[in-house]
């Protein structure tokens, strides 16, 4: 439970997080620059914080995010999901809002959410941050990254059911300013753990499932999934294959 989070470098710092404090260290002689204490500990560390705009974004147990200045790490908001959950998918930001999902367990339905980077506030350093906007997905969200741009997201969810051969997880389109789903790939092969990646020169995108499947599509000017193909990895020790890699 005290894992050290993955780090990252921003500006010759490195920021991580162990237990429930976060940390700034000078990259060359690692000497801890900066370290305050954060709400709660993260669930298992196993993402690292997301940077953008001068914040830092972690990732906490029970469904919460909390947002840090980053040359100073003093608290900034916090956001406490209805749902809860672990903190397994990474935060991505885009144009002013992170998003990100939550996993409550193999069957049960979390949510993955859209929030304000804005400090609304600037004087209440655990001001509650509300969504705003949250997607319910049966299985939730676990390594599950989302490619967003301007005018959509990709993100894929769990199969909502126990253990790794159901046929049931979804890639989902969705508007970024709303949530509404605009389209979606049903119907594949296990848990999507892995985050969605955009190939200029196929001017497609692409991701792995933990049924052991690769996966293509392609996205229309009218917000649309197409071009859609898909290939098995061979199979690993004793048949079982599986991929949770970007």
């Amino acid at each position: 439970m005290n894992a050290c989070g993955c780090p990252i470098l921003v500006d010759g710092a490195i920021y991580t997080y162990s237990g429930s404090r976060i940390y700034k260290v000078d990259a060359i002689s690692g000497e801890i620059l900066i370290d305050k204490p954060m709400d709660h500990n993260s669930s298992f560390a196993i993402n690292p914080p997301t940077y953008a705009n001068g914040m830092i974004f972690v990732g906490l147990s029970d469904g919460t995010i909390q947002a840090f200045d980053a040359n100073t790490l003093d608290s900034l908001w916090i956001y406490r999901d209805s749902i809860g959950g672990q903190p397994n998918s990474s935060i991505v930001y885009h144009d002013g809002y992170i998003y990100t999902g939550f996993w409550v367990g193999e069957i049960n339905e979390a949510h993955y959410v859209c929030l304000s980077a804005t400090d609304e506030d600037p004087t209440q350093t655990m001001e509650e941050k509300l969504p705003t906007w949250y997607y319910t997905s049966k299985g939730g969200f676990y390594w599950a990254g989302a490619y967003v741009a301007d005018d959509f997201l990709l993100v894929g969810t769990d199969d909502g059911g126990n253990g790794y051969t159901s046929q049931t997880s979804r890639l989902l389109l969705l508007d970024p300013a709303t949530g509404e789903l605009m389209d979606s790939w049903d119907g594949l092969n296990a848990d999507i753990r892995s985050t969605v990646v955009y190939d200029a020169g196929t001017d497609a995108y692409y991701f792995t499932s933990k049924g052991g499947t690769f996966y293509s599509v392609q996205v229309t000017g009218d917000r649309k999934l197409t071009n859609k193909w898909s290939v098995n990895l061979a199979n690993g020790v004793g048949g079982v294959t599986m991929s949770t890699s970007t």
